[in-house]
């Protein structure tokens, strides 16, 4: 459809700047961990050889995410191709913290940093966000979708409602929105079990400059 073809050309800029903003913020999250090992190396002068290869591994991830940085046009030609020669139109259920398709369970959109951008077809629109999970594959979501035929979770149609009794600040760490952004547990610690032990490492240099400060 050539209305696609006009989308994806009209908003080629401002989803690249939402593509690059989401990989710098995780690539300055891991600059920031590194500065931190690499401090704590020089004044602790504890575990040399395993905080040299704790900086190899973050360095190395950093690299990695700034590599799928510059992979932009060739997943941004992806989700055009997918869209050819007739638009794919999903339909969307919207929960508390993410827009899924109903169709395809993999496709869960965070609502954080979502947009909904205005198709030159006025029936649909344009739904670009990212995938409601730590460490998604592909982290870019881009569908079409008719507003009109948006629904709701049951759950979250009946907090809309004022059906809830949590407060609503705490309801982004209930055990249903943390199982919805982990997934399987055991799988999520199996497969990060770098990025757990990252974390415990850096928590554990962070106090000992706490200790060393007070």
């Amino acid at each position: 459809m050539k209305f696609v073809e006009q989308d994806f050309a009209y908003y080629e800029r401002t989803i690249k700047r939402m593509y690059q903003s989401y990989y710098w913020k995780r690539i300055l999250i891991l600059a920031f961990v590194l500065v931190i090992v690499l401090a704590y190396t020089g004044i602790f002068q504890e575990h040399l050889l395993y905080n040299v290869l704790l900086m190899i591994i973050i360095a190395g991830g950093g690299i990695y995410l700034y590599l799928q940085k510059q992979k932009f046009p060739e997943v941004y030609q992806k989700y055009l191709e997918i869209n050819q020669p007739e638009a794919k139109i999903v339909k969307i259920q919207e929960a508390e913290y993410s827009y899924n398709d109903l169709e395809d369970k993999s496709v869960r959109i965070n609502k954080t940093g979502m947009r909904n951008l205005p198709s030159r077809n006025k029936q649909y629109t344009l739904m670009v966000g990212f995938s409601k999970s730590f460490f998604p594959r592909e982290p870019l979501q881009i569908v079409y979708y008719d507003m009109l035929e948006l629904t709701y979770e049951e759950k979250f149609r009946l907090k809309r409602n004022g059906y809830h009794s949590m407060p609503r600040f705490l309801r982004r760490f209930t055990f249903s929105n943390l199982k919805e952004s982990i997934g399987n547990m055991g799988r999520f610690i199996v497969g990060n079990i770098f990025l757990l032990v990252i974390l415990f490492r850096v928590i554990r240099y962070l106090w000992s400059f706490i200790q060393l400060l007070f």
